[in-house]
C-alpha cells in the first residue's frame, strides 16, 4: 500500500470513530433524558410511598443526567468542530451543556435546601411556594434541553446527509 492509500485509510477510520462517537454520545443523552422523563421519574412517584421517598430516588439519578450533559454538550462541541460542522453544531451543544449546569448547580441546589423547609415538620407555605416554583423552572428547563437534543440531533443527520451528497468534502 502506498503512503497515499494508508494516510487515507486512516483519515477515514478516524471520521467514522469520531462520527460513531459523536452518534453514541448524542444518542445516549437524548435516551437517558427520555427514558427519566417518561419511565423512571412517574413511576417512582407513582409506585413509591412517598413523595419524599421518590424525591431522593429522582435527584442524585437527575444528577447524574445533569453532569452527563454537561460532559456530552462539551464533548459534542469538540467533536463537531473536529468533523468540521460548521459553527452551530459547535455552539448548540455549548448552550445545552450550560443549561445543564445552571439547572444542577442553581436551580437543582436551590430545590435540595428549599425541600425541608417545604416539606419537614416546620414547613411553611411560602417555603412550598418556593420549592413549587423551582420545581416548575427545573422541568422547564429539562424540556428546554430535550428539545434542544432532538434539534441537535436533527442538525447533525442534516450534517451528514450533505457530507453524504458532497463525498468531497
Amino acid at each position: 500500500m502506498t503512503d497515499h492509500a494508508t494516510s487515507a485509510n486512516a483519515n477515514g477510520f478516524g471520521a467514522l470513530a469520531l462520527r460513531t462517537t459523536l452518534w453514541l454520545v448524542l444518542g445516549g443523552w437524548l435516551g437517558a433524558w427520555i427514558l427519566f422523563a417518561v419511565g423512571v421519574a412517574p413511576i417512582a412517584f407513582r409506585v413509591l410511598p412517598s413523595s419524599e421517598i421518590a424525591g431522593s430516588l429522582v435527584s442524585p439519578l437527575l444528577r447524574g443526567l445533569h453532569l452527563y450533559g454537561i460532559a456530552a454538550g462539551l464533548g459534542l462541541s469538540c467533536l463537531a468542530l473536529v468533523l468540521r460542522r460548521g459553527p452551530l453544531l459547535g455552539l448548540v451543544p455549548l448552550v445545552l451543556a450550560g443549561l445543564c449546569a445552571f439547572s444542577e448547580f442553581s436551580i437543582t441546589a436551590a430545590i435540595s435546601e428549599v425541600r425541608p423547609q417545604a416539606f419537614g415538620p416546620g414547613a411553611t407555605s411560602e417555603a412550598a411556594a418556593r420549592f413549587s416554583s423551582l420545581h416548575t423552572a427545573s422541568r422547564g428547563l429539562y424540556y428546554a434541553v430535550a428539545v434542544g437534543v432532538v434539534a441537535l440531533t436533527m442538525l447533525h443527520s442534516r450534517a451528514d446527509l450533505r457530507a453524504i451528497r458532497l463525498p468531497g468534502r
